[in-house]
């Protein structure tokens, strides 16, 4: 009976132990510790540039404004002008400006005798008006100055052929050929015509020049009865010129 007790008492001892014994935990997986210094790929980090070496600004001049002067306008005092095609009363008359009207001033001549404007009669082209016969609005002071037409007729010689005749008188009208050699400073067309002492007068004729030089016209004039004649032949473009030459017809009954 004893033995038995002894038994039970050393079963108890074990079961009691064992309940006591530590049981198997889960095992914590560690937490990875943060990583430093390791880069991202695929971002570009901007890198740091000195002040200096930043964009290159260029400095704009500083704009100026200046006061830009009025149109200047130029009318007639009392009555219509001529407008020349060069500062001069040689020059031919290439235009008018009548009492009402204006031209736009758009230049001057060195002395300011002259001013250079619209054509009022075509404004397409350009021309000169006198001072002394018009009114002007404003300050020429800021006007261009302009050079005359370097292109002009430079010389003109007149000769008849023949010089002198002698026919019957009843032999009228007879011809005689009008030869001018026009000379000019540059390349032009010039417009030409004859005159003659009697009041004839021929409608107007251009010659071509490609370059600077002389050039020969001719035309028939018809003598009508005898007596001293002269033939003047003159340039109305691009300025006046002229030139004169004689002849006589004698004519026998």
């Amino acid at each position: 009976m004893k033995r038995r007790h002894q038994i039970f008492a050393f079963l108890f001892v074990i079961i009691f132990s064992s309940c006591n014994m530590p049981g198997t935990r889960p095992t914590d997986t560690p937490r990875p510790e943060p990583t430093e210094g390791i880069p991202i790929t695929g971002v570009s980090s901007p890198t740091a540039v000195p002040i200096e070496t930043l964009i290159d600004v260029q400095v704009l001049p500083t704009a100026t404004f200046t006061s830009t002067p009025s149109v200047i306008l130029a009318s007639p005092r009392e009555q219509p002008v001529n407008c020349r095609f060069g500062p001069d009363i040689s020059y031919a008359v290439i235009g008018a400006l009548i009492v009402g009207r204006q031209a736009e001033v758009i230049g001057k001549n060195i002395d300011v005798t002259w001013v250079y404007v619209r054509n009022p009669s075509d404004p397409s082209t350009n021309c000169w008006l006198s001072v002394e016969f018009i009114h002007l609005n404003g300050d020429t002071a800021f006007l261009p100055v302009v050079g005359p037409p370097e292109i002009m007729v430079t010389d003109i010689r007149v000769s008849i052929d023949p010089p002198a005749m002698n026919v019957a008188c009843d032999a009228f009208p007879q011809s005689v050929i009008i030869s001018a050699q026009i000379t000019a400073s540059g390349p032009s067309i010039v417009t030409w015509f004859w005159e003659s002492s009697v009041g004839k007068r021929s409608d107007q004729k251009q010659v071509l020049f490609e370059a600077g030089g002389t050039k020969t016209v001719q035309d028939y004039y018809q003598v009508d009865r005898a007596g001293d004649y002269s033939i003047q032949v003159g340039s109305i473009l691009p300025n006046i010129r002229t030139g004169q030459a004689a002849f006589k017809a004698i004519c026998t009954p």
